[in-house]
């Protein structure tokens, strides 16, 4: 632990000024980091993919949220994780542990981390409840005080967790973090919210003031359908309207289809 928490402080303080171009490093099965230029901030970006999302996609998106938004938000460090094989996430074969204690050393290697934001798409919000879980959970790793009120969870159009699918958030994991955000898109042309939008409205409630519901205006997405909605919260204008099309709405981003950082406002307005 003492070496791994030496080489992290190197890499934070030793040489930050390469130029800003991604190089991301394996760090466990499904997690990759890379160090960004950010001056103004010291905090962390962990985004987790839908089902099936390769590596490189999250990579990508994850990317063009740090460009878009991220940067204002003082991004220094970003956690890229793969999407998981299965819808509920039961091969878990993502290293979450490694992921957690990653993420529990920068804060103790700096001691000014004031945000670790979570964004996790779909499935990946079993991942999330993984991660929380490992954190601050029954036998969290990460209950002590500087690491504690530091995360912000957004949940895009993913799932709760528990009756058979996917990781549950343990009660014991809402004290620890800030706020939980479920949040889905909505179509006023079509009418239509995205796939899991009543998903998300129980999760709002779930946890009392602990827990809120972002929707996304999606009314220039050009969406038909619930699933592309679904899509709606990755990109601006998913590229199946009638459904989705999983890499490249990940990956392939311009000017008419933005990265989708609506919900970061949230933040941004505190």
């Amino acid at each position: 632990m003492k070496t791994r928490i030496f080489i992290l402080a190197i890499i934070i303080f030793s040489n930050i000024n390469y130029p800003q171009n991604f190089q991301w490093i394996k760090i466990g099965n499904g997690v990759q980091y890379t160090l960004t230029e950010n001056k103004i901030g010291n905090n962390i970006l962990v985004a987790i993919g839908g089902w099936q999302a390769k590596q490189q996609w999250v990579n990508k998106w994850s990317e063009e949220m740090f460009k878009a938004k991220l940067n204002e938000l003082g991004i220094q460090h970003i956690f890229s994780v793969k999407g998981p094989d299965e819808v509920c996430n039961k091969n878990k074969e993502i290293n979450i542990k490694a992921l957690a204690d990653y993420i529990k050393n920068i804060i103790y290697a700096t001691y000014y981390v004031d945000k670790v934001i979570l964004v996790a798409h779909s499935s990946g919000s079993f991942v999330a409840n993984d991660l929380l879980n490992l954190l601050y959970g029954k036998s969290g790793i990460a209950k002590d005080s500087f690491y504690v009120n530091k995360v912000h969870y957004f949940n895009l159009d993913g799932g709760i967790g528990g009756s058979g699918c996917g990781e549950k958030l343990e009660d014991e994991a809402i004290n620890y973090i800030v706020k939980i955000y479920g949040v889905a898109a909505y179509d006023s042309v079509s009418g239509k919210y995205s796939s899991n939008y009543e998903t998300m409205r129980e999760l709002s409630e779930k946890y009392g003031d602990k827990s809120e519901l972002i929707v996304v205006d999606a009314t220039n997405s050009g969406c038909n359908d619930k699933w592309c909605l679904h899509d709606a919260l990755i990109i601006s204008k998913p590229h199946n309207p009638d459904k989705y099309d999983l890499e490249k709405d990940y990956t392939l981003f311009d000017d008419e289809r933005r990265v989708q950082t609506a919900y970061f406002n949230q933040l941004i307005k505190k």
